[in-house]
């Protein structure tokens, strides 16, 4: 059996081995790839060729994804190079990829091996480009595989550009998914960027540089994202931080300086006018969307919100409509921290400690934008902020150590706090009675506002009646004087801290004087316990039965040799009468007896029967003053029986004195005005000549406290700088306690301004008919003259001290105020600048009146459009400035369309305007066009700046075309007008200009320039006075107009900077979209064209206008002036050149024919007349004269700085020459004047020995020189090659760049070919330069006779 059965088995063993494996084909590859493609990838060598050409060819967008996972295996076997290239066409060519087709390349890209990763670029530009048409679901996975080859790196700039691109929505690219979807897509993939931040620092300094340039289009919203992401890493927390600041503040420059350029294209306008509104919209947006599972990037947000408020760039301009709807830097910042506390409580602490912080440790500038937060957080949300009354108290223990406007500002933005926390109150108090023992005069008067503040804070919780706490408050039954106690309670309270003021300097008792009318004003009931607190006090200065009331004298005193101002009493006096008034108008009773006991002294048993007011008595002690006033001021006794006091220092005395009694006689005008409006026909005509009188004297005393200064300004060395001449005003050197008296008088009431007005305007109106009907009286008319000055000056005083104020409710109260004002004023306003001018003109029917009276006349017309210029100030009228302008037109006389007609004006087809407000605007332009001509046929210098100013600033509400029909208006001016007065010929042309549209402002330049160059030339054979083609240039202004013209170029030449950096800065996003063959969008390259095109058509005429100067005689400082202006251009040619040049390995393009014309007009027009004008200033530097040492100084700097800027431009037109076969140097010219010799002490005392004979001929010298003697110039080419200079030496001539010198005297501009070498040098040097010459002389000839004795 076993035998039988064994060779049985043998053949089943056989038949149980397993069978050969079968052949691997292209198939079964492809097969086993769809289940499993690194198996797959492993059976790849064993396949031949050919079956690897199958693969290849297999292969589509529609293929598999575990197919085309075998791409990157099988490149690395070398298929045939055909195969590969049909391959990867087929998928370039391929119109729509399938999402998983465009997941596994871009997972395969990284894998590729190096010979083809050459390709990389183009399936990079495909996949970005597609998308838009990938799932939602699939885009954070097609990012996180993108980010992978970026971290490879593998051009990781592109891959992040086109990531920031696509989610930030540019170039119609968006998430095909609803909102939240799409919100939910961006969130994965800032996990996914901030992941591999983390991992890979390298790719989070791209992701910065990415960013970068990204916003040099605009600031998306995810890149704002992806730029807080990256901020939470520690590393680059500061450099992320700083490029969202730079963005913000950049796109606001931009937005600004875009306004301004009259040469850009409107699309370019409005394409920065878009990136400023995304950046604001991404920034605020990343606030809004951070509660949605953004919550990482909280910290960041916080940080980024306080380093925009440190931002001080100034987007708050005077002119108005300039940012109209762009929120400024700190706006954003404020914006973003407010929106961040109402959402996140977690961000509240942090947000306020910071604010502590940054109020502590910042300067005052720049710890008012965290006030402002403070105040926003405070008003917008009371109650969450009561849960930081910690904070807050540990920032009131600094109170003491702060600025004084910083304090301040920090108590007003915490009062409102107070009506929610009594002991936050409590605490307010106990710090400022600290602070009222200090010793620094700034810190006291922040304790007396603090103090102001607090009562006006509790006055107003009566009138609003908030919340309050009822337990922590008694029983309605236990407090029966609730309405009395909270402004008076408080008052009776501080009043020992109040009195303390009184003890103590000037400036504190300003303060005070003016804190107590603010809590009078918001409380009139407490007027009486506020006069009896003055009262005491004001017996100091006043004596009741005396004479002369007033005790002027004790007010100032003598310490160690300085003038000492003891009492302001014109503001205390004006306090009083302000407070008596108010109290008058409100009609309150006085309270009970017990609200003044407190003040600290006990009413007498004989007062309490029947105790005199104090209203009453300080009513009879003004009326008292005011009496004495009237008697001393008639009887021409000004003031003597108060100068005979004690003189130390005579006229400083007086001076203070005369400075007093104009503050007195103003409280005085002030207080009678008061009584105008409800007095009888018979009483006021007394009033009114008693305001006549007390303007007549304040008149006189101006004018002897005008005397009194220049004697004391003459006594002190500097009787020049005494005055202003423009505003009659003390300048900063003066005594600065006179100063200060100076500026600090009495304000004068709305309501009494009003009637002073009123009345000035009835004077004038008399002085007109009395005029025409018979010879007025002399003391009356310069009475009323006087009294126009006087309501002038007060109204122009109250309008500068509105413009200081900056608060939205303000502004509503202020244009109420102004709304009752202005138009009594404007009829004054109006008769001044019509009427005046016309007796000031032609006729002189008026000359009796002497020169006195066309001063004041002069005078009173400059004051009028001083006001009408502060009136319509931004600052000022704010939103109301249209209805200002109304008013101002309606106020305008009847016969004032009469006038216009007969000035012959172009009206600008008002009639043709249906806009009510812009034809008040025009009526108001041909107003002040009459005007303006007037003023300048009269010469008056003041008069004129103020109407240029007041045309320019009311044009710019104007549209761009109808703002140009007034620059037409101005130009012809410019062309028709003769003026003398170089001031006022240079204030025309600026207006000529500015308010001209490009290019043909530049144009005007141009032919000024032409025409100046007619008059200011070095030829002997010039005996032109003015110009035929603008009669404003003549000999007398030739010099300010030229300084004018170069003023211009200058601001252009900075306008083409900022234009070349936006030019680069689009140049680079076009090359980087190239690098993967993407294809920029057509409406960016227009831009760009665009963009182009306008700064080399400003160039050629900023070309035309320098070359003008080139062929002038200018002076030393325009020389030096056009010389730095002149390189500086140069040096923006040079950027515009290397521009054009393409980076290495891309395509060189044809410049265009813009810039080949403007390469063409700088050499032919400007560059050759330059070397000339060189020379022509090295011949003036060799002419002995005093101080030439000095000139030589500063131009051997502006020289050779222009030389090689001239170089290097050309140096770079001879690169672009090569690269585009293009001559853009067949004008240029080799110069003979632009070497440069570096002189060796050494060789320079040599030469001084042994100098050259008188009768020595130049060649000799020059032989020496080309011999190679210590003083041969050293020669450096600006290119590379030295080969390229002899190839191109017809476009260079010569050097391409200076040797630069680090000492200024050893670098000397050489003699130019054929002028006659000087002896020596020192004849036009300094004596102490001379002295040095000799004892360095007398050295070498030491040296040289013992060198001569050892060679012997």
């Amino acid at each position: 059996m076993s035998a039988t059965t064994a060779p049985a088995s043998q053949p089943s063993s056989q038949s149980q081995q397993p069978p050969p494996p079968p052949q691997l084909t292209a198939d079964s590859v492809l097969r086993l790839a769809s289940r499993d493609p690194s198996a797959a990838a492993s059976h790849l060598p064993e396949l031949p060729p050919e079956a690897l050409d199958d693969i290849l060819a297999s292969l589509s967008a529609a293929s598999p994804a575990g197919h085309l996972a075998l791409l990157p295996a099988i490149l690395s076997l070398s298929p045939s190079p055909s195969s590969v290239s049909a391959a990867l066409a087929a998928l370039l060519s391929a119109p729509t990829w399938p999402s998983a087709t465009l997941l596994a390349v871009a997972s395969l890209l990284r894998d590729l091996p190096p010979a083809y990763r050459n390709r990389v670029p183009a399936f990079l530009g495909k996949i970005l480009s597609l998308l838009p048409c990938a799932e939602a679901q699939d885009l954070p996975a097609v990012v996180y595989q993108l980010l992978l080859l970026a971290s490879k790196p593998l051009h990781p700039r592109a891959v992040l550009a086109g990531i920031l691109r696509f989610f930030g929505g540019r170039r119609g690219a968006r998430v095909r998914a609803p909102p939240s979807i799409a919100r939910q897509v961006e969130g994965t993939v800032l996990l996914n960027v901030a992941f591999v931040v983390k991992q890979d620092p390298a790719l989070a300094r791209e992701v910065l540089a990415a960013v970068k340039a990204d916003a040099a289009g605009a600031l998306s919203g995810f890149a704002v994202a992806v730029l807080l992401s990256v901020a939470r890493v520690r590393r680059f927390n500061e450099g992320a931080v700083s490029v969202l600041r730079d963005a913000a503040v950049v796109s606001r420059r931009d937005y600004r300086m875009s306004r301004w350029c009259k040469w850009l294209p409107h699309c370019m306008k409005e394409k920065w006018a878009r990136a400023t509104q995304c950046v604001e919209k991404g920034l605020l947006k990343a606030v809004d969307e951070s509660i949605v599972g953004r919550e990482h990037v909280v910290p960041s947000i916080v940080q980024v919100g306080f380093r925009l408020l440190e931002v001080l760039d100034g987007d708050r301009v005077e002119e108005a409509g300039l940012d109209e709807g762009v929120m400024s830097t700190e706006e954003i910042g404020i914006s973003m921290l407010k929106s961040l506390f109402e959402i996140h409580e977690m961000a509240r602490t942090e947000i306020i400690e910071k604010c502590k912080f940054r109020i502590l440790s910042a300067k005052p500038q720049q710890s008012a934008p965290v006030l402002r937060l403070l105040v926003c957080l405070i008003r917008g949300h009371p109650f969450p902020m009561l849960e930081y009354i910690a904070h807050l108290k540990e920032l009131l223990d600094y109170f003491s150590f702060m600025n004084d406007k910083t304090s301040t500002g920090l108590i007003s933005c915490i009062l409102p706090l107070t009506k929610f926390s009594r002991d936050l109150k409590d605490y307010i108090i106990l710090v400022v009675r600290k602070a009222m023992f200090k010793r620094e005069d700034m810190v006291r008067i922040a304790a007396t506002n603090a103090i102001v503040e607090l009562i006006i804070a509790e006055s107003r919780k009566s009138e609003a009646n908030p919340f309050e706490d009822s337990s922590s408050q008694p029983s309605s039954s236990q407090q029966p004087g609730t309405q009395l106690e909270f402004g008076r309670g408080l008052f009776q309270e501080l009043s020992g801290l109040l009195r303390r003021c009184l003890s103590q300097q000037t400036s504190v008792k300003e303060v005070l004087y003016e804190g107590l009318v603010r809590i009078v004003t918001s409380d009139p009931a407490i007027a009486d316990n506020v006069l009896d607190f003055l009262w005491p006090h004001f017996l100091n200065y006043y004596t009741e039965d005396a004479e002369c009331p007033l005790k002027i004298g004790l007010c100032f005193k003598i310490e160690n040799a300085k003038l000492c101002i003891v009492e302001p009493l014109d503001c205390l006096l004006s306090c009083i009468s302000r407070i008596i008034r108010i109290q008058q108008i409100s009609k309150c009773e006085r309270p009970h007896d017990a609200y003044w006991k407190c003040f600290g002294f006990a009413a007498s048993q004989d007062n309490e029967a029947g105790r005199t007011s104090s209203s009453d008595l300080f009513v009879k002690a003004l009326s008292s003053i005011q009496k004495y006033l009237r008697i001393s001021l008639t009887e021409d006794q000004r003031g003597q029986s108060q100068e005979t006091g004690s003189l130390s220092s005579p006229s400083e005395m007086a001076h203070c004195h005369n400075l007093a009694m104009l503050g007195i006689i103003e409280v005085f005008v002030d207080f009678a005005a008061s009584k105008l409006e409800k007095a009888s026909e018979e009483s006021k005509e007394m009033i009114e000549k008693e305001i006549l009188e007390l303007a007549d004297a304040h008149c006189g005393f101006e004018r002897k406290t005008s005397n009194s200064r220049e004697k004391i300004a003459r006594r002190r060395g500097n009787a020049g700088d005494a005055t202003d001449k423009h505003t009659n005003e003390p300048k900063e050197n003066s005594n600065a306690s006179l100063q200060k008296l100076h500026e600090k008088r009495g304000k004068f009431v709305n309501s009494s301004l009003h009637e002073l007005t009123v009345m000035c305007v009835k004077q004038c109106n008399d002085d007109s008919y009395k005029n025409c009907s018979q010879r007025p009286s002399q003391t009356k008319s310069n009475q009323s003259s006087y009294l126009v000055s006087f309501v002038l000056k007060a109204f122009l005083e109250l309008l500068k001290s509105l413009a200081t104020k900056d608060s939205g409710n303000f502004r509503i109260k202020l244009y109420e105020d102004l709304k009752m004002l202005i138009q009594p004023i404007m009829q004054l306003i109006w008769r001044i600048l019509l009427d005046s001018n016309q007796e000031n003109g032609g006729t002189k029917r008026k000359m009796t009146q002497g020169k006195k009276n066309i001063e004041y006349k002069k005078d009173q017309l400059y004051l009028a459009l001083a006001c009408l210029k502060e009136l319509l100030k931004s600052s000022v009228s704010g939103d109301h400035s249209n209805d200002i302008i109304e008013v101002i037109i309606s106020s305008a006389p009847p016969n004032i369309e009469v006038m216009m007609d007969a000035s012959e004006l172009d009206k600008n087809d008002t009639t043709m305007v249906e806009d009510r407000s812009t034809k008040n605007v025009h009526v108001l332009l041909n107003i002040l066009k009459m005007l303006y001509a007037r003023v300048l046929s009269q010469s008056l210098l003041r008069e004129s700046e103020a109407v240029t100013e007041l045309i320019l600033g009311i044009s710019r509400k104007l549209h761009l075309e109808q703002r140009h029909l007034v620059g037409n208006w101005a130009t012809d001016l410019c062309r028709k007008k003769t003026i003398q007065s170089p001031s006022i010929a240079r204030e025309v042309v600026k207006l000529a200009i500015s308010l001209t549209k490009a290019p043909d402002d530049m144009n005007h330049v141009s032919e000024m320039a032409a025409e100046l160059k007619k008059l200011i030339t070095s030829g002997e054979d010039n005996t032109r006075d003015s110009s035929d083609m603008f009669h404003i240039i003549n000999c007398k202004t030739k010099s300010s107009l030229a300084a004018v013209c170069l003023q211009m170029v200058e601001l252009s030449l900075a306008e083409l900077d900022w234009g070349l950096s936006k030019l680069k800065a689009m140049l680079t996003l076009g090359y980087d979209s190239a690098n993967i063959d993407e294809d920029q969008p057509a409406d960016e390259t227009m831009q760009r064209l665009a963009l182009e095109e306008s700064l080399y058509s400003r160039s050629i005429l900023i070309v035309h206008v320098l070359s003008s100067f080139a062929d002038m005689s200018l002076k030393d400082t325009q020389a030096e002036h056009f010389l730095k202006l002149t390189a500086k251009f140069y040096k923006l040619l040079t950027r515009m050149s290397k521009s054009q040049i393409a980076p290495k390995g891309y395509t060189q393009s044809i410049p265009s024919l813009k810039f080949q014309k403007l390469a063409e007009e700088t050499c032919r027009t400007l560059t050759s007349p330059l070397y000339d004008f060189v020379s022509s200033v090295q011949q003036n530097e060799q002419t002995p004269r005093k101080g030439n040492l000095a000139k030589i100084r500063r131009e051997s700097k502006c020289i050779p700085d222009l030389i090689y800027q001239i170089e290097d431009y050309e140096k770079y037109l001879i690169q672009l020459s090569k690269l585009t076969k293009v001559n853009l140097l067949r004008h240029a010219k080799r110069s003979v004047a632009r070497d440069f010799q570096i002189k060796d002490k050494s060789g320079e005392r040599q030469q001084e020995e042994d100098p050259a004979p008188a009768n020595a001929s130049p060649s000799d010298n020059e032989a020496d020189e080309d011999a190679g003697g210590p003083n041969a110039p050293v020669e450096s080419n600006a290119d590379e090659n030295t080969s390229s200079e002899s190839e191109h030496d017809e476009y260079t001539g010569g050097l391409n760049a200076p040797v630069e010198a680090n000492a200024d005297e050893n670098v000397r501009p050489s003699i130019p070919c054929g002028s006659p070498i000087q002896e020596s040098e020192s004849d036009s040097e300094e004596e102490e330069i001379l002295a040095r010459r000799k004892r360095a002389k007398t050295k070498q000839v030491v040296q040289d006779s013992d060198e001569e004795a050892e060679d012997e």
